[in-house]
């Protein structure tokens, strides 16, 4: 499994997507996060479409799903 580090602003208070820049539903390109779940229960996941976005409600990481894995950015 592929990881390293992500930093964005990211607003995630409760809503169902948030920019990049950490408004959410912001003008433009949104961000838009596929899953909120455990680690636990996202890296179990098989099957999901590249570039399916996962946010680890327990470890505050990113996941994407890609070449059958998940890979993980961790919240540093």
């Amino acid at each position: 499994m592929g990881s390293s580090t992500i930093s964005l602003g990211l607003g995630l208070g409760g809503g169902k997507s948030a920019t990049s820049s950490g408004t959410p539903g912001g003008g433009g390109g949104g961000f838009n996060i596929d899953l909120r779940d455990t680690h636990a229960n996202i890296t179990a996941r098989t099957g999901d479409t590249a570039g399916t976005i996962a946010f680890g409600t327990d470890t505050y990481d990113l996941y994407v799903f890609y070449n059958s894995t998940w890979h993980f950015y961790y919240n540093d």
